[in-house]
């Protein structure tokens, strides 16, 4: 029988089942003391004074454009390689996502491409540069340092996706506390998950009030009153998933770890692999995926099936959103326009990683990977 490494596998155990079961026992489902308490302990976690819980982070990515006023007229940067939450809400939205290149190494926004690109929207047109979401690919923070002065230059805020890199750090900073505000996301493939959620932090006070109205179809309460301040939406996250945040976050420094342990052994066991590229190393950098890239004479299907044969679960890294049909049609994109986004978007392979995965398991898929790239 063939054994099977799944590519992701959350780490649950009986403390979740009776977190449920509280949240279950207090007949209290929605926005509610298991929320509050996950907020503490998310704003603890990064030492900021806000952090407002939501149903995903794309909703996330939706509440912090609306509280920044970003709308039709406006354009926002993203970075082509990442999933294109932020693109597509900001389309929703009316404003234009304008892609940028990614660097090879580290798959995050190429600084230079993003002052290109800057002066590139305001020659042309295309709409008043207004802010820069900065996704922290992988789990690997973004290069801030060389990022924030040319948002600065133009005036722009910056927004740091941080779906990928809870615990990461900057310089020793954590990831989420650079931008003016910055989201999360609880999806099964992160670190830890609440199923789906997504979380803000901030530090500005105003910033999170709105957002926390925004959340929760812009209405403000006060005492036994309510009204409805501007059209939005429900992304509230639910007591059970607050409850499984918190066990998660309590579980979070073990999982982290095991991750780290994982992709060391990995970079160890592939060195020299034949036609593949290994990711970037570094001590900061938090492993919610571990993506290699393939020579371009391979065929990433066929690695996929291969290695699928051999019980090892693998998919593609992430997309190049210029290169989706939307923007292709509306905002006349070519592949080749973003070459590097491009060329990881189809050589790029994510291999197994999660905690617990045992050093037997880390090493077939290693094994796995060199017998198939060989021939």
């Amino acid at each position: 029988m063939v054994r099977r490494i799944p590519l992701a596998k959350p780490l649950f155990d009986e403390r979740e089942v009776a977190a449920v079961r509280r949240v279950l026992a207090s007949g209290r489902v929605i926005q509610g003391p298991e929320v509050a308490a996950f907020e503490q302990a998310m704003a603890a976690l990064h030492g900021v004074r806000h952090a407002i819980a939501v149903s995903s982070g794309t909703t996330a990515l939706h509440v912090c454009y609306q509280a920044l006023g970003i709308g039709p007229g406006d354009a926002v940067f993203v970075p082509s390689f990442a999933w294109p939450s932020a693109a597509n809400v900001a389309a929703m939205i009316g404003a234009r996502p304008v892609f940028v290149d990614v660097l090879p190494d580290t798959y995050n926004l190429d600084p230079d491409d993003l002052h290109r690109r800057i002066e590139t929207c305001v020659q042309r047109g295309w709409g008043r540069p207004r802010a820069v979401v900065v996704v922290h690919e992988f789990g690997l923070a973004a290069d801030l340092s060389a990022i924030t002065p040319i948002a600065e230059q133009h005036k722009l805020v910056v927004i740091e996706d941080a779906a990928c890199a809870l615990g990461a750090t900057y310089q020793g900073r954590p990831v989420g506390t650079h931008g003016r505000l910055s989201i999360f996301s609880f999806h099964p493939r992160k670190a830890i998950t609440t199923g789906e959620g997504g979380a803000i932090v901030t530090n500005d006070d105003a910033l999170a009030e709105r957002c926390r109205s925004l959340r929760n179809h812009g209405q403000v309460v006060a005492g036994s009153s309510r009204d409805f301040i501007e059209p939005a939406s429900n992304y509230r996250l639910t007591e059970f998933q607050a409850a499984i945040g918190r066990v998660q976050l309590e579980k979070f420094a073990e999982i982290v770890r095991a991750r780290q342990r994982v992709a060391a052994r990995y970079l160890e066991l592939l060195q020299g692999t034949p036609h593949v590229t290994l990711p970037h190393a570094h001590p900061e950098h938090t492993w919610q995926t571990f993506m290699v890239v393939l020579d371009d004479r391979l065929s990433r299907d066929d690695i996929v099936q291969r290695l699928s044969n051999e019980g090892v679960e693998t998919a593609a890294g992430s997309v190049a959103g210029h290169r989706a049909q939307i923007y292709r049609e509306r905002y006349g994109y070519e592949p080749a326009d973003l070459p590097v986004s491009w060329r990881l978007d189809r050589q790029g392979l994510a291999l197994p990683i999660y905690c617990p995965m045992s050093e037997d398991d880390v090493g077939h898929c290693a094994a796995a990977l060199r017998r198939v790239c060989a021939g």
